[in-house]
């Protein structure tokens, strides 16, 4: 897609200059006046860069628009990354690269089993990380008081998934479906199962069962839904390409029940294996599909360039936007001072909405998500779920 400039960076004080391109010389100048180094940990290769490479192209997007107007406080930003290749063991030594070039905070992986490592390098360097995933984990109770979560967390998604299903469709037994590959999809099971107790006062599971996200087949599991005969949804605790795969072989089956999946998959970059791909219906941050009632959200898809999903663009977006409202209220990139700047926003007016945090709780649990369904192969907002009365697990 062909970039256009978004109209406004909400609630930030931004006037214009062009920005500094990624570059692999960061400056090594920590005074309050100089550049600001985001340090980006992700993958740029090995197979998670399908999220990461998202994330990287929407937080460049916001640094291009913060320094065309000046910077914050005068004082621009400059994105730097290093390729950690999905390989776990590498994340700190790439986290410490990026230190050692001056990074004044760390961007990690969309995920808290890459990102972890990352956030704890950087707290040991007084710097703030962030970024955006579901586990519960990723976030001050996990990380620490220096780490933050853009996104709402998986506590949050499966909440909104469950009143949907529920009081909108009249769902009552779902059957769970778990990866296990990843931390975000076993949190994902976990606290959709808390949720639906909850909403519906009892256990009204009619089974559960798991498989991995490499495994070639489950032809096991899907038999063991079918067999479920008082089944009427099956909610999918995955992400691509194991998760659609998991579809497909669902749909082959003639398993044609509502399925329900969590944020990862957003966007329909993933369907074109499963044609006419309808009743699936799945969390976000916000639509990717253009209606999303957001015009400036809209005009930001619609412009930056990325593959993969929307939500992992808008998640680096959010960090930069997050940064720099923590910057213009504490006026320093110290990573306790500028923690507790950021900790303190309330009713912040970002991109994706109404954003706060707290001291004790640094993911933005309260903030509505959204339910998108695809049919036919095409992705719609269904609606907006307030999410009430979240577990501060999430935190």
């Amino acid at each position: 897609m062909k970039r256009s400039p978004l109209v406004v960076l909400a609630a930030l004080v931004l006037a214009g200059a062009p920005a500094c391109s990624t570059s692999d010389e960061a400056s090594t100048d920590d005074s309050d006046d100089g550049a600001i180094i985001i340090g980006a940990a992700v993958a740029e290769s090995g197979g998670f860069e399908l999220y990461d490479n998202a994330q990287t192209s929407g937080m460049q997007y916001a640094i291009d628009e913060i320094n065309a107007a000046g910077g914050i406080n005068g004082r621009k930003f400059e994105l730097i990354t290093a390729d950690h290749k999905t390989d776990p063991a590498q994340v700190q030594a790439v986290t410490q690269e990026l230190l050692d070039k001056g990074a004044d905070a760390i961007v990690t992986t969309v995920d808290y089993d890459f990102g972890a490592p990352a956030a704890i390098a950087a707290s040991k360097a007084g710097k703030i990380s962030i970024s955006g995933a579901g586990a519960p984990e990723f976030g001050f109770q996990g990380l620490g008081p220096l780490h933050f979560n853009v996104y709402q967390g998986t506590p949050s998604e499966s909440a909104a998934l469950a009143e949907f299903a529920y009081t909108t469709q009249g769902l009552r037994k779902p059957y769970l479906l778990e990866d296990t590959s990843i931390q975000y999809s076993k949190s994902l099971c976990a606290e959709f199962e808390t949720a639906w107790e909850k909403v519906t006062g009892s256990d009204q599971l009619a089974g559960k069962d798991s498989f991995a996200n490499g495994d070639p087949s489950i032809a096991n599991q899907v038999s063991q839904i079918k067999a479920e005969t008082e089944t009427d949804f099956v909610v999918l605790c995955s992400y691509p390409p194991g998760g659609a795969s998991a579809i497909r072989q669902l749909r082959t089956a003639g398993v044609d029940l509502p399925i329900y999946g969590g944020s990862a998959f957003d966007g329909t970059f993933w369907t074109e294996a499963i044609p006419d791909l309808s009743n699936f219906f799945h969390a976000a941050m916000a639509s990717s599909a253009g209606d999303d009632p957001k015009a400036d959200l809209n005009t930001f898809l619609d412009s930056v360039e990325y593959e993969g999903s929307a939500s992992y663009a808008l998640f680096g977006y959010l960090d930069i936007q997050t940064i720099a409202a923590g910057l213009e209220k504490s006026g320093t990139m110290d990573g306790d001072k500028l923690a507790e700047a950021i900790a303190s926003l309330q009713d912040a007016d970002l991109l994706v909405g109404k954003t706060s945090y707290a001291m004790d709780c640094h993911a933005p649990i309260d903030r509505p998500m959204a339910i998108m369904n695809i049919e036919q192969g095409v992705a719609k907002l269904a609606q907006y779920v307030e999410v009430d009365d979240v577990p501060r697990t999430a935190c």
